[in-house]
């Protein structure tokens, strides 16, 4: 087995805002006339992107303190076409969303790129339903650089093949900008804050199930404040370091707790893993609390296909956490993993492997035998004999992030070859965990 070197006396720790609801914050403040007053704003390169970009279209930006922002919006129908392009980085959930609401402005031009990785990602996923809208978006090979002629769509009806919530918020943001109606299904319910947050600021939406609901306009939308919570994507991380502590626990303060979010702590309670959660409210319509890690013996659990989307972000840190269960562990049904920030079915199983870790590889996920069993009985001896391995990033922040907690949790000399990547969601990760090591 690997062995776990860490330990900790109940550290208490924050983590950076939630970065889907930074990112969401903006964009309803642009369709807000007037001051959004936004805390607990996550000052990392993706959401940072997706609110430098706004500004080149008219929205407002005064910082007060960290994290903390007023943005100004002239109102959506006052928005002005940007003279150059919209440069939003590394972020796939802030070109995916704003495509949407860009779509839906009549009268606006614009042109959205991202980083060489951004764009290598497909965006057919949002592409074919808009331009099903009425929408005018076009991209070499469905992919970014997007060019967009926005103009009033029609009233749309959408099964979604995937449970994405950035297919479904772009969606929601084209039928919002646009005062058009919406019909949405999918399969399984993907992340939902861009329903709380539409609800939020008075707007209702008619559901017909849990994962099938309606909108119709007229839509209100009122300069508020956004509460941000620390994000649960980014606390991950230290859960799984507080289940694999050698003993001690680890508390994570104030973590959106939204339910189409929480797949990590299913899957590391169904593993074994000693989750509490302490101070348990409701802010700004999302459920928020206290996350506290307990030193846990984690076994092998299947992971059921309805809890995918809700941890599909969380996936490369769980796999750390499998490799130290009792049994192995096992991922399927998580073919979406690649189109991330990288392949991250890829980016795991090459790394696993060079660890001399058996990795059996499939379409939708992979399978990684007990460490130990006959079937994985000579792996990681040669890194645990003190010898260093370099990890391949791919450029992707949880990628490098992930082995950096195997790292510090057991001691294995492991080099990711890059670890900028890491700003654009969590800043600060580096000299956090370096606080466990001391």
């Amino acid at each position: 087995m690997i062995p776990r070197i860490l330990k900790s006396s109940g550290r208490e720790i924050t983590v950076p805002g939630d970065k889907s609801l930074s990112h969401r914050s903006v964009l309803f403040s642009v369709l807000s006339k007037g001051k959004s007053h936004v805390s607990g704003f996550l000052e990392a390169e993706d959401p940072l992107n997706t609110m430098k970009a706004f500004t080149l279209l008219g929205l407002g930006v005064e910082k007060i303190s960290k994290g903390e922002y007023v943005f100004t919006s002239p109102g959506k129908n006052a928005l002005q076409s940007p003279k150059s392009e919209l440069d939003f980085g590394n972020a796939g959930t802030g070109i995916r969303l704003s495509a949407g609401l860009l779509c839906g402005l009549s009268g606006i031009n614009a042109k959205l790129t991202g980083d060489h990785s951004l764009q290598k990602r497909p965006m057919s996923r949002i592409i074919k339903p808009l331009i099903s809208m009425g929408a005018s978006i076009s991209g070499k090979e469905d992919k970014a650089p997007l060019e967009i002629q926005g103009k009033k769509l029609s009233d749309f009806s959408y099964k979604s093949p995937i449970a994405s919530a950035q297919v479904k918020s772009c969606l929601m943001l084209a039928a919002m900008a646009s005062e058009t109606s919406l019909e949405y299904e999918e399969d399984i319910l993907s992340r939902d804050h861009t329903e709380n947050m539409f609800r939020f600021l008075g707007n209702k939406l008619t559901f017909y199930s849990p994962v099938h609901f309606k909108m119709e306009p007229p839509y209100t939308f009122e300069a508020k404040e956004f509460k941000v919570p620390g994000d649960i994507s980014s606390a991950a991380f230290f859960l799984v370091l507080g289940v694999l502590l050698k003993e001690g626990s680890v508390l994570v303060k104030n973590v959106g707790l939204n339910p189409s979010r929480v797949g990590i702590l299913r899957a590391l309670e169904a593993m074994g893993g000693k989750i509490i959660v302490h101070n348990q409210r409701i802010e700004c319509g999302e459920p928020v609390g206290d996350l506290e890690a307990v030193s846990s013996n984690l076994r092998f659990s299947e992971i059921p296909e309805e809890w995918i989307p809700s941890l599909i972000d969380e996936i490369p840190i769980l796999t750390i956490a499998g490799l130290f269960a009792k049994g192995g562990f096992a991922i399927r049904h998580a073919e979406e993993l690649r189109a991330k920030e990288s392949d991250r079915i890829i980016a795991m199983v090459e790394n696993l492997r060079n660890l001399g870790i058996l990795v059996h590889e499939y379409k939708d996920g992979y399978e990684i035998p007990e460490i130990g069993s006959s079937a994985n009985s000579s792996e990681l001896s040669a890194w645990l004999s003190g010898k260093g391995a370099n990890i391949s990033t791919k450029m992707d922040h949880r990628i490098a992030m992930s082995f950096m907690v195997l790292r510090a949790v057991s001691g294995i000399p492991l080099t990711p070859d890059e670890t900028s990547w890491i700003e654009t969601s969590f800043p600060g990760f580096e000299s956090l965990l370096e606080g466990f090591l001391k």
